[in-house]
């Protein structure tokens, strides 16, 4: 029902537009494909089942709240339609008796006041769903996003980590860590303890005890800068707890800094400087150490690089032999060849394993723990690091523990997390639940969400075997997860007899590939370039079992009711590299307009 008003409202809104005395604020063509967009996120966002619900509180809502985090636009200047296109709504809701006049200007008047600041709201990161972030952060980094294979290569490297170890010096506290190590606009959540727990692992870290012992140990007497630890005196020394006086060591200008870790957050404070400190400091200590050597090598900023590493290695952490060579090839990278290997040895020789060294202290603060040859880091360091992520204008969601977690949650980190992670959560919050049941929610989430999330959702259900049986046979009778349904469904009979042929209720449709056609495209709709263009293989989807003529197939996708097909159809058109499949699917999107309005008529 709520679908049949909108898309009355659009076909109504198309001939208005064409007669009308009115000077118009936007263009026709524009205005009707931005009422597209804003239109499918009304009954699912706003909770209002046709557009003469609208009320001028519910247009900030959408507009400032809801369009910024469930719609992708790349380019500021896209923008420019969004509020013209509502503004000729109005004029149209009102010359048509759908809205009062008060209630027109009403609207008018917000749309004036949320005009200046929309398109910061949009292209702000911190708005953004998650889809939306990984699609920002795929088009900044180049990747064709119509291209499936370097799509799952960029989202490989992300959750591996593969990135350049830094090599100009830099600390922690000026560091970007989104522009200076290449991350995207959003990674995978992370599940951290609560503010008390943290602290007390804060107060508990060895290394701050021993910084604390030192402190209370040059108040007494003296004490020998000889006797004392070289990485613990560098680290004390540069926080000021202690300072040089000749060969020892006395109170320094700020000797009472960690006298009071169990009061609010001090203890959090003072852990955080600290880790800054190790970061930055560690290697720099053992430099300092006579005699020098590797004189040439770059070794600043590689603490940084090292932990952001293990951030994106999640609870898989990172085996430490790659952590070494990740920071060697950036120690010698600017060292002629003829020399590296040398200067890395005499190096090595003289201090140890940079990355062992690291990894030492970073242990003695409680961020690091190495157990069989792989390096995680602590509820500590991820803390740390994400809120320097956030900082940085990341988006590092929280997870709830696995018992708390929501369809959504779930289907998040299937999307962003790595395989280990979601393995091991999916497999703890589908013990809370019966594997149907899980389905069932799974399924029930994905047929409101977006395409991009509905896709990921189905993938999730999958992994549930036979046990999602009932619940995908449930999922026949709903259009927007029919597709998957039938695949699911058709492949369980498949493991069980090979032989056994397909009922006929299983039987895919060219509606069902025009659905699945649809839904996997759809997130390119709005961020595709608009010189880009990419195949469409026909070949891939008859060997996949589908066989179709690229025309019918458009035409089915012309006659859904599926929010994204128009808009499909119209990319498809613009940028497929083939002339005739361009012309069938501008043929088709034009059919699709056309379908709507006489159907509505």
């Amino acid at each position: 029902m709520a679908a049949d008003a909108f898309e009355e409202t659009l076909a109504g809104f198309r001939r208005w537009a064409g007669t009308t005395e009115r000077k118009l604020s936007g263009d026709p063509e524009d205005d009707a494909a931005e009422l597209s967009t804003v239109f499918s996120l009304m009954p699912g966002y706003l909770g209002i089942d046709a557009p003469s619900r609208l009320t001028a509180g519910s247009l900030h809502e959408l507009l400032m709240g809801v369009y910024p985090r469930k719609v992708t636009v790349l380019d500021r200047e896209d923008t420019a339609s969004t509020i013209p296109a509502l503004r000729d709504l109005t004029s149209y809701l009102a010359d048509t008796g759908a809205i009062t006049e008060p209630i027109a200007r009403a609207m008018d008047r917000e749309l004036d006041e949320i005009e200046p600041d929309f398109a910061d709201a949009v292209m702000d990161p911190s708005n953004w769903g998650p889809a939306t972030a990984i699609m920002h952060a795929m088009h900044r980094d180049g990747v064709d996003i119509s291209d499936s294979a370097a799509v799952d290569l960029w989202i490989a490297r992300q959750n591996a980590g593969v990135f350049a170890a830094a090599a100009d010096p830099f600390a922690w506290e000026g560091v970007d860590l989104k522009e200076d190590f290449g991350i995207p606009d959003v990674v995978a959540p992370v599940r951290l303890p609560d503010d008390e727990a943290l602290t007390a692992l804060a107060v508990a870290a060895p290394l701050l005890a021993d910084l604390r012992d030192l402190a209370r140990d040059v108040r007494d007497k003296p004490v020998r800068a000889a006797g004392v630890d070289p990485f613990l005196l560098g680290l004390a020394v540069k926080t000021e707890l202690v300072q040089r006086d000749g060969d020892s060591l006395v109170p320094g200008e700020d000797v009472e800094w960690l006298d009071d870790l169990a009061e609010g957050t001090v203890a959090l404070d003072a852990w955080d400087h600290a880790f800054a400190q190790v970061l930055d400091t560690t290697l720099e200590s053992a430099d300092e150490a006579e005699p020098p050597a590797g004189e040439d090598l770059d070794l600043a900023g590689h603490g940084i690089a090292l932990v952001v590493e293990l951030f994106l290695g999640a609870r898989a952490g990172v085996p430490v032999p790659q952590l070494s060579e990740s920071l060697k090839s950036a120690a010698i990278a600017e060292v002629p060849p003829d020399a590296a290997e040398h200067q890395w040895e005499e190096w090595t020789g003289a201090h140890g394993d940079p990355a062992g060294l690291l990894l030492g202290q970073l242990g003695k603060l409680s961020a690091v723990t190495v157990t069989n040859g792989v390096a995680r880091l602590e509820p500590l360091a991820l803390h740390a690091i994400a809120a320097k992520l956030r900082a940085c204008d990341v988006r590092v969601p929280d997870l709830p523990p696995p018992g708390e977690m929501t369809a959504d949650d779930v289907v998040l980190l299937s999307m962003l997390g790595t395989e280990q992670d979601f393995t091991a959560d999916f497999a703890s919050w589908v013990a809370e639940r019966t594997p149907e049941d899980a389905a069932r929610e799974l399924l029930s989430f994905a047929a409101g969400e977006g395409a991009a999330v509905r896709t990921a959702a189905a993938q999730v259900v999958s992994r549930l075997g036979d046990a999602a049986e009932p619940a995908w046979r449930d999922a026949l009778e709903r259009p927007e997860l029919r597709c998957y349904a039938k695949m699911a469904l058709i492949e369980q009979l498949a493991g069980r007899d090979p032989e056994q042929p397909v009922p006929a209720e299983l039987k895919r449709t060219t509606e069902d590939l025009a659905w699945f056609v649809a839904d996997n495209f759809a997130p390119l709709t709005r961020t595709i370039g608009r010189n880009a263009t990419f195949p469409f293989d026909m070949t891939q989807l008859c060997d996949a079992g589908w066989d179709v003529s690229t025309e019918v197939l458009f035409d089915a996708m012309a006659r859904l009711d599926h929010p994204d097909a128009e808009a499909v159809l119209t990319m498809l058109g613009r940028h497929c590299d083939s002339k005739k499949t361009a012309k069938a699917a501008r043929k088709a999107a034009f059919k699709a307009a056309s379908h709507r309005a006489s159907r509505r008529s």
